[in-house]
């Protein structure tokens, strides 16, 4: 009998080993646009390849990650790091003080990463710990170490000018091939600090068309198909063979607004847009979930942010084309508005992402029962980049994740500081927000979150439309998959066949 039973556990042990030897096949939509940590760091910190200072649990809470703590002088000015011990790289090499300092001081990620964002006055190596030095408080400091712009490599991983040339980092996986912009192979590191992966090998495939990683995940040419759309999750939801897991993000898709615009500086046009937008109607037929419809800025998911005690964002058409009337738009023949003899006319610039493009076209036909004419032009997103740079866009729909810095105070301080940003406000130059901001930032009081948000629903400088949820397809062969809602891992190293 102790025989038999030996022989059957050497069996399944051996078949295990041979299971979790399979390669597992990702698609997403997303490229590797290069090497630098600040163009394609997320894939390689989603793969679990790279690995940053801080991260976050599963609950949204930071904590160390390569730290091993985070330490704050009393004047708020000073932190210091101390390390992990013994965590080596996929060269072997191991990780110190200098060789993070290194990293994060390169001019690339000074000018390019989160980083650019922060009042820096110098990172140093003492006593191997890492001492940040900064210019001004800087609460949300730990959140951006956590950002995948961040992560920290070998120095083999440089050439001698200080570019990325290799990816050479300390987490479960380490590159084995890799073919810009489309592909990456991986295979498990023997020597991760953190445990140990159960898959050996694993592949990431960029795939940009919904339609095709659809195909490839429903075909069983990949395993684990990210950034399904709704229309097709509810065909593969009958397919006995697949997992489909979707999980609301803090993710919003917004007008940004050109606050400077002639039509857009006025607060009254903005909401009369803001009203004519039927925010359920889109949710229910484009996203199949009417919950989805955004009546502020913050899903109910982003925990300190989302504000009930604010006027929701609502529906009310009669109330839109009041203001238009009220401002001197006056309905003409076409059923279109004119003032002075000028048609009230507003481009909309949008890419073929997370269904913006058929957002738009939904806006732009309830934008019409109120006079207001739309003009949808949809692009690559770098067209809303550059146009934001030379000051032509008008409007732009845009979808803005809030947690890749784990605090969404750090997007605000990005999106809505003076001068605005790309993905953020345009033109809306707000004392009282920079005010609040410099507050939050400098550790005070809470409630000022909910003046922040109160102004942003006042004020309109982006207009809310529909929030987000993540939907992911997988082969249920596989064990222990789970879905990160903050979108910065993949908890790859969990899965097992």
């Amino acid at each position: 009998m102790r025989v038999n039973i030996f022989f059957k556990f050497i069996f399944l042990t051996a078949l295990a080993l041979t299971i979790n030897a399979k390669e597992l096949k990702i698609v997403g939509a997303w490229k590797i646009t290069g090497m630098e940590p600040a163009q394609s760091g997320y894939i390689f910190s989603r793969t679990q390849v790279a690995e940053t200072l801080m991260t976050v649990d599963k609950t949204g809470k930071v904590i160390p990650s390569l730290a091993k703590k985070i330490e704050v002088s009393k004047d708020g000015l000073t932190w210091d790091i101390t390390l992990r011990e013994k965590v080596k790289f996929h060269d072997g090499s191991s990780l110190n003080a200098n060789i993070v300092v290194s990293n994060l001081n390169r001019e690339v990620v000074l000018t390019k990463s989160v980083l650019r964002k922060v009042p820096l006055k110098s990172i140093e190596a003492i006593d191997n710990k890492v001492q940040i030095k900064l210019n001004s408080q800087f609460s949300p400091l730990p959140a951006y170490l956590a950002h995948y712009s961040t992560i920290i490599l070998s120095k083999n991983s440089f050439d001698t000018n200080g570019k990325t040339t290799k990816i050479i980092g300390t987490g479960a996986y380490k590159i084995k091939s890799i073919s810009v912009p489309s592909s990456v192979k991986l295979t498990k590191n023997e020597n991760w600090w953190n445990g140990e992966a159960n898959i050996k090998d694993i592949s990431y495939l960029a795939v940009p068309k919904g339609e095709s990683r659809t195909l490839m995940v429903k075909s069983g040419e990949a395993n684990i198909a990210y950034n399904i759309m709704p229309i097709s999750a509810k065909t593969l939801k009958r397919n006995p063979n697949l997992n489909t897991t979707v999980v609301a993000i803090p993710r919003t898709s917004m007008l940004k607004v050109n606050a400077a615009s002639p039509y857009l500086n006025n607060k009254n046009l903005r909401e009369a847009i803001s009203l004519s937008i039927n925010r359920k109607g889109i949710a229910k037929a484009l996203l199949h979930n009417e919950t989805l419809a955004a009546t502020q800025m913050f899903p109910s998911g982003v925990n300190g942010w989302h504000n009930t005690s604010i006027k929701q964002l609502t529906y009310d058409i009669e109330k839109a084309k009041a203001l238009l009337e009220k401002e001197g738009w006056k309905v003409g023949k076409d059923g279109y508005r004119y003032k002075n003899g000028k048609k009230l006319e507003i481009t909309l610039d949008t890419y073929a992402s997370r269904s913006l493009n058929h957002i738009a076209t939904a806006i732009k036909a309830q934008l019409k029962k109120s006079g207001i004419y739309l003009k949808v032009i949809i692009g690559d997103y770098t067209e809303i980049v550059n146009k934001h740079k030379d000051n032509t866009l008008e409007l732009g729909l845009i979808s803005r994740n809030f947690s890749l810095v784990p605090n969404p105070l750090g997007t605000l301080l990005s999106d809505y500081s003076k001068g605005g940003a790309t993905w953020g406000a345009m033109n809306w130059d707000n004392p009282s927000m920079f005010k609040y901001l410099d507050e939050l930032k400098k550790g005070g009081q809470l409630d000022i979150r909910d003046k922040i948000t109160e102004l942003l629903q006042n004020e309109l400088p982006t207009i809310p439309v529909v929030y987000s949820e993540l939907i992911v397809v997988s082969n249920k062969k596989l064990k222990n998959f789970y879905v990160d809602p903050y979108e910065l891992n993949y908890f790859l190293s969990e899965i097992k066949w």
